[in-house]
């Protein structure tokens, strides 16, 4: 719409010698590029939403509950129900589209959650999982980048745990530490936009839960986790508490304590979207589809 107004500008102006005219539509043509607006009819412009998309991935899935609480309660439910919150949370904005990896009780095979994202030139994905551990006493909310060294022995414990579902020619793909070739990429690969905004966005987030849910802040860490290997925009897998630790589980399974959540990670993601050029770029330019 915003080329045939300028054809109609031009062309009256043409028709009437009004040069000046020509210079303003072209000013206003460039500006309004630049900012996400396009003129309307009546010569005003107004906001033209810029697609910014998110990929939410809810952890596990199907034949795959992930940890289970010492109610009984399953993962997977619990990471579905808070990505769909966090979704709908998102459709609020109107430059946002939100697509999901899975919206129901289905196995999502961990490397196509990425490869998803991938071809669909996510700016961020974002996979959400419930902790578990042996210490009922285990409590507080982290957040993952992918690093080939993790953190700490609990970092590499929990992405062990994590990467459990994948399939052996997957498995042959992931960063070990005794294999060179994969550190080298790795290497380059913290060395990359992507990787560096990786640490960004999670510490958005991270900062974000901790700040409205008053939790242990656990921290922001690196492991080499399946779900975010082969991403190729900013990609963050956080914890949203402890399933295993019986009063994270009963606040886990609160649809108000989920919504909370869901409202924290949102937040999160808006205060990353701000921090990378206006939110405008997508990171991934050229999606792979292996």
């Amino acid at each position: 719409m915003i080329l045939t107004y300028m054809a109609q500008v031009i062309r009256i102006s043409f028709m009437r010698r009004l040069i000046p005219g020509i210079l303003i539509a072209i000013f206003v043509f460039v500006v309004s590029s630049a900012y996400g607006f396009v003129v309307g009819p009546d010569g005003r412009p107004y906001a033209e939403p810029v697609s910014y998309v998110v990929v939410i991935d809810a952890g596990h899935g199907g034949d795959d509950s992930g940890a289970m609480g010492r109610g009984g309660s399953q993962e997977k439910a619990v990471n579905l129900a808070v990505a769909l919150k966090v979704a709908e949370s998102l459709r609020k904005h109107q430059d946002i589209k939100v697509l999901m990896t899975r919206s129901d009780d289905t196995f999502v095979p961990l490397h196509d959650r990425a490869v998803f994202a991938n071809n669909n030139n996510a700016a961020v994905f974002i996979s959400i999982h419930s902790n578990a551990a042996t210490s009922k006493k285990a409590n507080g909310i982290e957040t993952f980048f992918l690093s080939v060294d993790a953190t700490d022995d609990e970092a590499r414990d929990l992405a062990v745990i994590e990467n459990a579902v994948v399939t052996p020619d997957v498995a042959a793909t992931l960063p070990r530490n005794d294999d060179i070739d994969i550190k080298d990429i790795l290497y380059d690969l913290t060395r990359t936009e992507a990787h560096h905004e990786s640490s960004v966005l999670a510490e958005s987030v991270q900062g974000s839960l901790c700040a409205a849910l008053g939790k242990e802040n656990r921290g922001v860490k690196q492991a080499p986790f399946a779900v975010l290997s082969g991403a190729m925009m900013p990609a963050a897998l956080v914890e949203i508490g402890f399933i295993s630790n019986a009063a994270e589980e009963k606040r886990l399974l609160s649809a108000k304590e989920q919504a909370k959540i869901a409202d924290s990670i949102t937040k999160g993601i808006l205060d990353f979207k701000k921090t990378t050029s206006r939110g405008w770029r997508i990171v991934n330019k050229t999606a792979r589809k292996d």
